[in-house]
Parts: C-alpha cells; structure tokens; sequence
C-alpha cells in the first residue's frame, strides 16, 4: 500500500506534493461530463478556467458506468480519461466524486437498479419493509449504509473506476480531491424509527450503546435511554458507513488523495459534521441553496461550517441555477441572489466553493456556462469575484472570535425521539417554519424546543451586541475552547457528560470564562443523572434574558473583552458587518450584509488608515470620512468592500 501523500488539505486549501509543494485555492466549477458532448468538452472547461475557477469537479456515477452487473461503460460521452486530459490541458485541476450516492437528479441519486433492487442491500423501516424515496423520476428503494453487501459492491464499483481514475492522481495527474459518498444525511430520511432497521445496522447499534435487544420503534417514555441511544446511533451509523467507503478508496488504489464530503442544507444541529470528518480524514463542508430571505440563517450555518470543519471549511455545493423539477429560488427578478449567497458564505469566513452547475446539462436549469462553452450574463460576477479574492489572497484572511458559542445535542435528541412528526423527517419540520424547535414543536419535550431558542437568541443577541462569535459542537476539546476568551453553552435540565467534564476542566484550569444557563443540568445525554460534573464557578445566562434581546446582549458584550469600535457598524442594528485580515495584519475586505426588508444605508467605522471602501463589483469607491463610510444597501443585500489605505 502507498505510504506518501499526493495531496491533502490545510487551512487554505488543496497541497499538491511534487519537488515544489503546489497550492491551490478550492475554486471549483461543477461540470458533469456525460451530460456534456464531449466535442464541447475543451471551450467548455476553457470557460471554467477563464472565469479564474481553479478546479473542476464532477461525479462519476456508478449508475452511469456500470448499469448491468459487472458491465462498466468508459467511452464516447462516458470516457472518463478523456475528460480527465481534457480538464489539464485546460489549466484545471480535478476532483471527483465517485459516490456511491450522487444525487445530481439522476434515477437512484446514481445508485444502479442491481444494486438498488438487491434485498441484502436494503434499508429496513420499523416494520421492516424496503425504504422508498419518492425522488423525481420515480422512486426507488434506499440501501443500507450498514449491509455488508451494500459496502461489498461499493468496494468493488471503486476498484471499476480507480482502474480509469489512477494514471490520473496528482502529482503527475490532474485529480487532486475524491469526495467521500454526497450529502449522506440517511438519504434526508432522518425520522426517529423511520429506519435503518437492517439487521446489520441493528448489530451495529447494539454495539455502539452495550445494550441487547431490539432497538425502539417508537417513544417510549419509560425507557428513554434506549429511544436517545438509537436517535445518536444514527450519527455514528452514517460515519462508521463512510469511513468504511474511505478505507475502501485507500484499497483500490485512491488512497493518499485529498478526501472530504458535503452536507446538506439544513439547520446546523442536523447532523454530526466532526464525526464524518474524523471517519474520513478530511474536511466536511456544507452545500447552500438558498432564497434571500434566508441568507442570514446561512451565515449562521456558515459560522458552524468555520467553527468546526478542519483543516479548511468549504462549501462543496454553491447553488447557481437550480434542479429541473424545484420551484426556482428567486422570482426571476433578483441578479445578484446567486452571487450574495456566495458573499454570505464568505463574510462567515468559508475558504473554498464549488459552483453548481458550472457548465448546462440536463435536469437542471440556470447553469453558469452553456454548453457550448459561452458564459451566461447572468454569471458574469463570477470572474470579478475570483480576480478579486486572488487579489486578496482570500485562504489567508481570517475573522477573528473572542466567543464560541456551543452547540448541544443532548436536548435536541429528545426533540427527535418524541416527535410527532416521526416517521416524517424533521427536514419537512424544518422547511414547514413549525417554529424555532423544528420538528421538537410537535414532540413531547418542551426542552428541546426551548433550547433551540436559546442557541438562536445567543446568535442574535451577540450580532446585536457586535460580538464575533464561532459555533463550535460539543464534541470540542479543552484545548480548542481555551483558544476563545468565553465560551457559551445555553443549558436547561441536560448536558452532553463528556461537554460537562470539558467545561469544568476549563473552568478549574481557567482557560476561558465559562458561562452555562438559563438552567443547571442534573442529567447526561441519556437522561441518566449527572452527578458531581459540571464546573463550580461559572457564569450564568438569565431565564428572562430569552426575551430580552436588548439586555442579553448588553451582558455578552462584556465577554469579549475590549474590542475596538472599527470594523462596526455604528447604525442600524440590522446590519452587520464582516471584517477580514491575515494574521498580525490590517484588514484588507469587509463584507457588510443587511437583514432589513427595505433598503438602507448603513454606517461602518473604519479604522484611521483606511481612506476608502472600494466594490469590485460595481467600481463604486465610497470615501472613509472621521473614521466613518456609509454604505447603501439593497433589501437583504451584502456587499463585500475592499479597504484601500
């Protein structure tokens, strides 16, 4: 087995060995190549290249390539090789996505009828029937992540496609990133004891919890333990799968290759992101769709991509354009919504993107590049915003925090074990706006939903009191929470047992300012009783201060110290603003973003060196005056401004 790296990620972004070390920023277009007449594959990729994107990335679908057993097809449009000489002779380097699950509006998200229709392979539910996704062309049976016969067959779909894939690895090669698996969220079927009741993945909870028996097929309020082990089962169920799918590269041949995987949209608390990223060894980013009225919510999910992926955080999916059969995103009347969903990213600190589509195909309408190679007005920003994060050198900048602010689970797993809602995933709970506890709104466990308040109105009273802020997961160490001057942990009756042993070593040692509350936790993540845990001596979040904004974010203003007024905004509140510096140095881009649905005009303090803000988009030059610049700002809008000294 090979022992050196080819490439690998850092803190901003792909490293490629050779006799030089070669950086490349994580600039991606999507581009799927058997949608595409391969003809048209150079001015295509020239065209990904010209709009100063670094990479291409595609899938390569097992559905596609092998649709008989043992069949694989690699010509005409499906030769892969090809593709892959065509990506480096245009400058650009690769990264490909194998699966097993693609999604990309294929029958099966790409996962072929043989393989799908195999009762060995299958998800089971509670009843234990085959799981069906009523997924545009038809539905289809979902397999099990834990089927040993499933992890068989993609071993050997991998060993098919790194016969093609492996002449091709950087260093000598174009292909310098595999993704692990797609958005593997249990095939967005997250309901309680919806599934995965395959007698394997049943084997395997038995396992993990130490207990015997059948797992629970519904609440059960007398043995509540049992339900939470199940429901955090399903966390460690989906990264022992795609640990099992990243051994299984390094097998074939497609080891020592940057890995990472992509989550999907969705609230933060959905799913484990440190979990995945320590079973594959790579990064784990977020992907975004996003409607205008929602960019703030993705900033806040941006800030828990920057505050817990490692070594880089990315957004593998940037949405330009949209899947055929999905209501358009916007009215047709909204230019910049594609690109202020990525500038939102941006201002939450996120180094990396890949744009899809990139280039047209079918099933998806609005792609950046047609395909014949011509670039599409409405993607024209695309060039102007490369040019200028190169210009920035944008993997180097960072926005600092003195507060982290730590999301728990304990309570949110009991929101997902009595929920109403259950079998139905708690993403419709989500999309419906049931209210702040999602799903939890229709459960039994009125912590849940209380929580979630809590963590929201953190969120909003630090953005009140101009705070920097990360979300950091609770499965943080000490020594990464010693690194923030406070750190946050909205409490009520329940605390994850090892968070608790983190914070009271934090405390004891007095690393960092620790503040808990509104509630002190007298019991662990299974409802067990906690005992002697928790810290002594710690802060404490007033009960009142959940509806008290204003007030709440007077008392967290004081934990991060004494920052300075520059990089503020001065008025009005519901603008925020974004600051961006290396190390050591000045701020070189601000990005100053609006949650007003009206226009306005918002004042920035700047520091004294700065003379002026400059648009790249626009060219407008706005002129820094006694330490101030006012900034116009459409509905919702954001805009990201270069400092000029």
């Amino acid at each position: 087995m090979e022992t050196r790296r080819r490439t690998w990620f850092d803190d901003r972004g792909l490293v490629v060995e050779g006799s030089a070390l070669r950086r490349i920023a994580f600039y991606a277009g999507a581009m799927h190549y058997w949608r595409v007449d391969p003809a048209r594959w150079p001015r295509c990729l020239r065209a990904i290249h010209d709009l100063g994107l670094t990479l291409v990335e595609t899938y390569v679908p097992w559905r596609i390539h092998e649709p008989r057993p043992g069949a694989t097809a690699w010509s005409r449009e499906r030769d892969l090789a090809r593709f892959l000489e065509a990506a480096h002779a245009a400058g650009l380097a690769v990264v490909l996505r194998p699966g097993p699950n693609v999604n990309a509006e294929l029958t099966g998200f790409g996962i072929p009828d043989h393989v799908a229709g195999d009762p060995a392979c299958q998800a089971r539910t509670a009843s234990g029937t085959p799981v069906w996704l009523p997924s545009p062309p038809r539905a289809w049976p979902v397999p099990s992540y834990a089927s040993a016969a499933f992890r068989a067959r993609v071993h050997a779909w991998y060993a098919a496609a790194a016969e093609v894939v492996a002449p091709y690895l950087a260093p000598g090669g174009p292909v310098v990133a595999i993704g692990v698996d797609n958005e593997a969220q249990m095939f967005h079927r997250l309901g309680a004891y919806d599934h995965d009741y395959h007698p394997e993945a049943i084997a395997a909870w038995r396992e993990a919890s130490g207990l015997d028996g059948e797992p629970p097929r519904a609440w059960l309020p007398d043995d509540a333990a049992r339900c939470i082990s199940w429901v955090r089962f399903k966390d460690q169920y989906v990264a022992h799968a795609l640990g099992a799918f990243a051994r299984s590269l390094d097998e074939v041949g497609l080891g020592r290759v940057a890995r990472f995987h992509n989550l999907p949209p969705g609230h933060h608390g959905l799913y484990d992101l440190r979990g995945i990223q320590r079973a594959i060894g790579g990064p784990v980013g977020i992907d975004a769709y996003t409607r205008r009225t929602e960019l703030r919510e993705l900033r806040r999910r941006a800030t828990a991509a920057v505050g817990n992926a490692a070594p880089i955080p990315i957004a593998f999916e940037v949405g330009v354009g949209f899947a055929a059969w999905r209501p358009p995103l916007d009215a047709g009347d909204d230019p910049h919504r594609e690109r202020d969903q990525l500038l939102s990213l941006l201002a939450a600190g996120i180094r990396g993107f890949n744009l899809v589509m990139a280039v047209e195909r079918d099933r998806y309408y609005g792609a950046a590049i047609d395909r014949g190679g011509a670039v599409e007005p409405h993607a024209a920003w695309i060039a102007t915003l490369t040019s200028a994060l190169a210009a920035l050198d944008w993997p180097a900048l960072r926005r600092p925090a003195a507060v982290a602010v730590v999301d728990t689970r304990a309570d949110a797993r009991f929101g997902l074990a009595t929920s109403a809602l259950d079998p139905m995933t708690p993403v419709v709970g989500e999309m419906l706006g049931l209210g702040p506890g999602g799903a939890a709104e229709l459960g039994s466990d009125p912590a849940a939903v209380t929580q979630r308040r809590w963590h929201a109105a953190l969120a909003r009273a630090l953005d009140l009191a101009r705070v920097p802020y990360a979300i950091v997961d609770e499965s943080a160490t000490e020594d990464e929470l010693a690194g923030y001057r406070a750190v946050i942990v909205p409490t009520l009756d329940r605390i994850d047992r090892g968070l608790a042993h983190t914070l009271r070593a934090l405390a004891e040692h007095k690393r960092a300012i620790v503040v808990i509350g509104p509630g002190t936790p007298s019991h662990d993540e299974l409802g067990q009783p906690l005992g002697d845990a928790l810290p002594r001596r710690v802060g404490r979040l007033k009960a009142g201060s959940l509806d008290d904004l204003p007030g709440l974010a007077d008392d967290l203003a004081a934990l991060a110290g004494e920052p300075s007024d520059a990089w503020q905004i001065e008025r009005p509140d519901e603008v925020h603003a974004y600051a961006h510096a290396a190390p050591g140095g000045p701020v070189r881009v601000v990005f100053v973003a609006s949650d007003l649905a009206r226009p306005a005009t918002a004042v920035l303090l700047v520091d004294a060196d700065t003379r002026a803000l400059r648009d790249p988009f626009n060219h407008e030059r706005i002129a820094a005056g006694d330490g101030r610049a006012s900034i116009a700002l459409e509905a919702r809008g954001i805009r990201m401004l270069i400092v000029d000294r």
